[in-house]
C-alpha cells in the first residue's frame, strides 16, 4: 500500500518556533507516524512529547505494553534535564515531570491501528466523508484538563485506564489526519456544522500557507491559540 505523508505546524501566536511544544514524528518506510502536544505548564515538555513520538514510529506502543514502553523514556527524560533547573521553583516543578498527550498509528497489512492517550485526535476522512473519529468524536468532549502521559511514574497512576486502541480497514484515497488538540476540536466543530474542515486543510499545501491558514482561524475566534500540529497522510493506489 503506498501512502504520502506531509505535516505542518504552527506555534501559538505571539510565540518563535522554539516555544512550539508539541512534537510529530513521521516514518514512512515503516508506515508509522504520531503527534504529541507538550503540556505548557509542565518543565521540558517539548522534549518529553519528542521522546514519546520519535520512540512510536521506531517502535509502536499497545494499550498493554504502553506502562513498560514508556519506562526508558522516562529514564531518559530524567537523565537529560536533572540539574538544568537553577532556580528553585523550576527544580520543584521539574520534579513533577512533564506531561503529554500521545497519538500513534500505524499502517499495516492493509489496516491502521492507533493508539491515544489524552486529546489529540485522528480523522478518517473517506469519499469525502468523515468516517472516524478517534479517540474523541464530539467537540464538547474537549476540556481543560485532559488526561496525560507523564515523564514521572508515579503521575501515571490514573492514566493506565484511559488508554484507547481502535483500528479499521484502509481504502484507496483515504486521508488519515492526525491533529493536536486546538485544531482537532475546530475540526470537529466544523464537521459537526455540516462542513468539509478536511477540504480546507487540504488547501493549506505549503509551511506558509498552514501558517496564514492558522493566522486566520485564530483572527476569526474559530480556533483557540494553542501550538498547532497536523500530519496528514494520503493512500494511493
Amino acid at each position: 500500500m503506498q501512502t504520502s505523508a506531509t505535516a505542518w505546524w504552527a506555534p501559538k501566536s505571539g510565540n518563535a518556533a522554539s516555544e512550539y511544544e508539541d512534537a510529530f514524528a513521521v516514518e514512512s518506510n515503516s508506515l508509522r507516524f504520531a503527534v504529541a502536544d507538550g503540556a505548557s505548564e509542565t518543565s521540558f515538555a517539548k522534549q518529553w512529547a519528542e521522546l514519546l513520538v520519535e520512540r512510536f514510529v521506531r517502535e509502536p506502543a499497545s494499550v498493554a505494553d504502553l506502562r513498560e514502553w514508556v519506562v526508558p523514556l522516562q529514564a531518559a527524560w530524567v537523565g537529560e534535564h536533572q540539574g538544568k533547573a537553577t532556580a528553585w521553583y523550576a527544580e520543584e516543578k521539574a520534579r513533577d515531570g512533564a506531561f503529554s498527550s500521545l497519538l500513534g498509528v500505524a499502517i499495516n497489512d492493509g489496516r491502521w491501528r492507533a493508539l491515544a492517550v489524552g486529546d489529540s485526535c485522528l480523522f478518517v476522512v473517506r469519499a469525502g466523508k468523515l468516517e472516524r473519529a478517534f479517540p474523541l468524536a464530539r467537540a464538547e468532549q474537549f476540556n481543560n484538563s485532559p488526561v496525560l502521559l507523564s515523564s514521572v511514574a508515579r503521575s501515571n497512576q490514573r492514566v493506565w485506564d484511559d488508554v484507547r486502541a481502535d483500528e479499521g480497514e484502509l481504502q484507496v484515497r483515504d486521508q488519515l489526519l492526525l491533529m493536536t488538540d486546538a485544531l482537532a476540536q475546530w475540526f470537529l466543530v466544523e464537521a459537526e456544522m455540516g462542513r468539509r474542515p478536511w477540504a480546507a486543510l487540504a488547501r493549506a499545501s505549503s509551511p506558509e500557507a498552514f501558517g496564514a491558514f492558522v493566522d486566520c482561524l485564530r483572527g476569526g475566534g474559530a480556533l483557540r491559540n494553542d501550538d498547532v500540529t497536523l500530519v496528514r497522510v494520503e493512500v494511493a493506489a
